[in-house]
């Protein structure tokens, strides 16, 4: 039997819009729950929006619906898939890769493989575009399978925010220790550990001191590596994400691919405004 290979990914991936474009990705989307009503994640809200409503309601996030899943399934089916390449984000940060696990499991119509990336956001996401640039290069399955698990252990993301208020409200708060309040304007450094947990990476005295620090860690992950993925996200705040794309640029950092982008709305709802993250995938 020829093989057909769908990726299937969450919305947390944040994957490049031009990758969610593509024939053979499929995004399943989370919900955000607010108090009146439900949104799908990238699908019917933006993050801006979800910025703008934060004063008034910091609204929750849910796994995608089993509906939805199984919408999403038929339609790869359909569409003469014969093997999926599931990519999530971090079993420890949401309930997503189980869940889609067990669906696949009990569909029984593909040859699948599940795969919990212990990342989040772009990291996740450019994971999940090595995988599709494996697959559209014609790479076989099973050798596809060995490239992403591959990628998994050499994939990391940074990220910078202003204020823990939000990863507090939203029970995402891991084992980021706290930060002394505002008035030392202390910016907080969050990355993912071996086991997929927030954890704090630094801790910079602002924004901008932050995207320095980051950029030294950055560039100590890559090394001596050539081939790599770049990807840089921000929460609303495209001047920032364009500074920090610059920091890269001036170190001679540039990625075989990268994006550049606005972080989904689900993320958004745990981090707030002002974001500024690093997401590095090493290919070679």
């Amino acid at each position: 039997m020829t093989e057909k290979i769908a990726v299937l990914v969450d919305s947390c991936c944040d994957i490049p819009e031009e990758y969610l474009k593509k024939d053979g990705i499929y995004e399943i989307p989370m919900q955000i729950i607010y108090k009146d009503k439900t949104y799908l994640d990238r699908v019917d809200i933006s993050a801006v929006e979800v910025y703008d409503d934060l004063e008034s309601e910091i609204p929750k996030t849910s796994l995608p619906s089993g509906e939805v899943i199984q919408k999403t399934l038929d339609k790869i089916y359909d569409d003469g898939y014969t093997h999926i390449i599931s990519i999530s984000i971090s079993s420890g940060l949401s309930g997503t890769y189980n869940f889609l696990k067990v669906l696949l499991e009990d569909d029984g119509r593909f040859t699948y493989t599940s795969f919990d990336t212990k990342q989040v956001a772009v990291a996740a996401g450019l994971i999940a575009v090595g995988t599709k640039d494996a697959i559209d290069s014609g790479v076989v399955y099973d050798r596809v399978l060995e490239r992403t698990k591959k990628m998994i252990d050499n994939t990391v993301v940074y990220f910078c925010i202003p204020t823990l208020e939000y990863l507090r409200a939203g029970g995402r708060i891991g084992l980021v220790t706290s930060v002394v309040g505002s008035m030392l304007k202390l910016a907080p450094i969050i990355t993912c550990n071996s086991d997929g947990i927030y954890t704090t990476a630094a801790k910079a005295r602002g924004m901008k001191k932050g995207q320095k620090m980051m950029l030294d860690m950055v560039s100590k992950f890559i090394g001596d590596h050539k081939d790599y993925l770049l990807a840089v996200g921000h929460g609303a705040d495209e001047v920032a994400g364009g500074n920090m794309m610059a920091l890269l640029d001036s170190k001679g950092i540039n990625g075989s691919k990268e994006f550049f982008g606005q972080v989904g709305p689900a993320l958004g709802v745990h981090t707030g405004p002002g974001l500024v993250g690093v997401g590095v995938c090493l290919v070679d």
